[in-house]
């Protein structure tokens, strides 16, 4: 069973390295979303989030793994 859990996190290991940055991404673009099509009148501000949110999500996961011991 431990073999089997192992086989699957490195396959998943795979395709995503951080798993919270990828969770991160997924939801910001389900956000974006959200708001430009039940919230925002259609402007260019629907671009604008779906842009500049994952840039700082990107942003904060390489400062946070700048800082993470080696």
């Amino acid at each position: 069973m431990d073999t089997l859990k192992t086989i699957l996190r490195e396959l998943v290991g795979l395709f995503v390295d951080d798993v919270g940055f990828a969770a991160a991404i997924v939801g910001w673009i389900i956000l974006a979303w959200l708001l430009s099509s039940l919230v925002l009148p259609p402007s260019p501000w629907g671009a604008i989030l779906l842009f500049a949110g994952p840039g700082a999500i990107l942003l904060e996961s390489t400062l946070r793994r700048a800082g993470a011991p080696r």
